[in-house]
C-alpha cells in the first residue's frame, strides 16, 4: 500500500469562492482526511503564457517562457493524484485551463509523465448536463498515453440550477459530500494501486499496437536533437 501520497487541486476559476473552487476544495479534504497530503493551484493568481509550439520542452525538458509555469510544472510531476476544476464556459471548459493542459504540452504526453497518477475532474455550470460533460472531459486528460499510463477516478458536475433559481455550491450539501467522495476516492485508487483493467481498453490496445511504435522510432531518431528530453526521461523510467 503506498505511503505519503500527494494530490494537487489544479483551480482554474475566476473566483476565489467559486461554485468550482469550492467544490475542488472539498475533494482536497475528503483526500486529506484519507491520508494525503494536498496542495491547491489556483491558476488565476499565477502569471503564465500562452504555448508557443517551440518544442523547447520535448528537446530540453524545461519551457523557455519566462513566467510560473516550471514551478507549477513541477508540483504537478510530483504529485500522485490531481484533481482538474473548471466551471464551465459554453459546454467546455475555460481558457485558463485549456491554456494550462497546453502548457503540459508534448513532453508531457510523448514521456508519459503522467504515467501512474490518478486524475479526476470536477465542474459546475448552470445544467447538469454540460457540467457532467466537461468534468469527463476533464477526467479523460488521464485517458490516453503512450508509454505509460494514468487513470481517471472519476468526475463531479454539478448544476447550481435548482427550481429555478441559482444554487451556490456551498449550500448545496449533496454536492459537498459527493466531492468530498471523490477526494476520499482517488486517495484510496492510490494507496491500493487500483489498475482499472478495462478503462479505456480499445485506446490502449490501439496505442500499443500503432502509436507506440511510431513515437518510439521518432524518439530514437531525434533523440539527440529535437526529442533528448523526452529521450532521457524515458530511458531513465526504463519505459523505453
Amino acid at each position: 500500500m503506498k505511503k505519503n501520497i500527494k494530490i494537487v487541486g489544479v483551480i482554474s476559476s475566476s473566483k476565489v469562492r467559486g461554485n468550482t473552487a469550492t467544490l475542488v476544495r472539498e475533494a482536497l479534504k475528503g483526500a486529506e482526511e484519507e491520508g494525503a497530503s494536498v496542495k491547491e493551484i489556483f491558476l488565476a493568481q499565477h502569471k503564465f503564457n500562452f504555448c508557443t509550439g517551440c518544442l523547447n520542452c520535448t528537446a530540453k525538458g524545461k519551457c523557455p517562457l519566462p513566467d510560473d509555469f516550471e514551478e507549477i510544472r513541477k508540483i504537478i510531476y510530483e504529485a500522485d493524484g490531481i484533481i482538474l476544476g473548471s466551471p464551465t464556459y459554453a459546454t467546455e471548459y475555460n481558457a485558463i485551463m485549456k491554456c494550462f493542459i497546453e502548457r503540459l504540452g508534448p513532453y508531457t504526453l510523448y514521456a508519459s509523465l503522467l504515467g501512474g497518477k490518478y486524475g479526476a475532474g470536477i465542474s459546475t455550470a448552470y445544467g447538469e448536463g454540460a457540467a457532467k460533460k466537461v468534468a469527463k472531459k476533464l477526467a479523460d486528460t488521464f485517458g490516453f498515453a503512450i508509454f505509460q499510463r494514468s487513470y481517471a477516478s472519476g468526475y463531479l458536475g454539478v448544476g447550481t440550477m435548482f427550481k429555478g433559481q441559482e444554487k451556490k455550491t456551498c449550500k448545496n450539501e449533496e454536492a459537498l459530500k459527493k466531492a468530498h467522495d471523490l477526494g476520499v476516492k482517488i486517495t484510496k485508487d492510490i494507496k491500493d494501486n487500483n489498475e482499472y483493467p478495462f478503462q479505456n481498453l480499445i485506446i490502449r490496445l490501439m496505442v500499443a499496437l500503432y502509436l507506440r511504435p511510431i513515437f518510439k522510432r521518432k524518439i530514437l531518431i531525434c533523440k539527440d536533437r529535437e526529442e533528448h528530453a523526452t529521450y532521457e526521461s524515458l530511458s531513465k523510467r526504463g519505459l523505453l
